[in-house]
């Protein structure tokens, strides 16, 4: 006989964090590696593209804050190293490995073979890179295995799970998590004065994933427009904005009609402003020209709504499947 479709509050929530905490050391790792890329590309030197880069990995919490009067770009190399291997340093990405392998442990019995040993190999990767003190180089070789590690985990939940209570929570999990950092990455790229240095729209294609979708489609120069018609407005782009927030408006309709509950995030009214978005406003716009001109910053602040209203559905979701009293889980809905 089968056992029932309902899972245990705590499951459902690790496997929400596991998806969370899956794509939050991925996000981490490709910010890393954009920043170390260009210290590396500059001989140490402190370019534009450093400095643009370097803000950025600040303003998202990836790097710490630096001391009162000491620029973020120096020490570049200091900075980032210990931004990748330190597990003590908030928003570091040993600290969301550790995090990762902590939510991992919790649902165990729900993964493949296979899964695991690719987690296990992420914390073996992670452990030996400690025990060395790496160059830039190697510092590096090692973002490029981690990510590598990261797609292998990204086929094992789509291709091995089964499409259960708990399997739509950590995709769920993924899409807030890929939406919220897209949607303030792209936010304060378009924000940030040092961004308009060239070659810096060639890195947020980098940091998002797109950068060979855009080649192959344009076959020319990163530009504005196209950018950002890849990376927010283009809804087969796994790694677009639009994208995860379709995704989880899906999920939000199937909850309203099959639960007859409605959730109270506005992510439905703001993802239909962003399609609205009049994208002619930035055919005629040079990037490394502009100051931040209207329509960006129009843009920026339609994205930040939608960073918000993914962190209100996050909230939501916690405070209405993932409550406990004492030690008794609660049992979930389908959703």
């Amino acid at each position: 006989m089968r056992a029932g479709a309902n899972l245990t509050s705590r499951v459902v929530e690790n496997l929400f964090w596991l998806g969370r905490y899956s794509e939050r050391f991925d996000d981490s790792a490709r910010m890393l590696r954009v920043a170390l890329s260009r210290v590396v590309e500059a001989g140490g030197g402190k370019t534009p593209a450093v400095a643009s880069a370097m803000e950025l990995a600040l303003i998202l919490g990836i790097l710490p804050k630096p001391e009162e009067d000491t620029p973020v770009v120096d020490g570049s190399e200091h900075v980032l190293l210990e931004a990748i291997y330190d597990p003590k340093q908030p928003g570091s990405l040993s600290g969301n490995i550790r995090s990762l392998m902590w939510s991992a442990t919790h649902v165990r019995e729900r993964l493949s073979l296979d899964h695991w040993h690719s987690l296990n190999r992420l914390q073996r990767e992670q452990q030996a890179a400690q025990k060395t003190h790496p160059t830039l180089t190697e510092a590096i070789a090692f973002l490029d295995r981690v990510l590598g590690v990261s797609s292998s985990l990204t086929g094992f939940a789509m291709d091995n799970m089964t499409r259960d209570d708990g399997w739509r929570f950590l995709i769920i999990g993924r899409r807030l998590e890929r939406l919220s950092f897209l949607a303030n990455a792209i936010s304060n790229f378009l924000r940030m004065p040092s961004t308009r240095s060239p070659g810096s729209l060639e890195w947020l294609l980098e940091l998002t994933d797109s950068i060979i979708t855009y080649r192959s489609r344009y076959s020319r120069a990163p530009e504005l427009m196209p950018v950002l018609y890849l990376l927010v407005f283009d809804d087969s782009n796994p790694h677009g904005v639009l994208f995860q927030a379709s995704v989880l408006a899906h999920y939000l309709e199937r909850m309203a009609r099959e639960l007859g509950e409605k959730s109270e995030s506005n992510l439905p009214d703001v993802l239909n402003r962003l399609r609205k978005f009049d994208m002619e406003k930035l055919v005629h716009l040079e990037f490394n020209e502009c100051t931040i001109c209207d329509p960006c910053e129009q843009l920026a602040a339609l994205l930040k709504e939608l960073d918000n209203a993914a962190v209100q559905l996050s909230e939501w979701l916690g405070m209405r499947y993932f409550t406990h009293v004492g030690d008794v889980s609660r049992q979930t809905m389908a959703l």
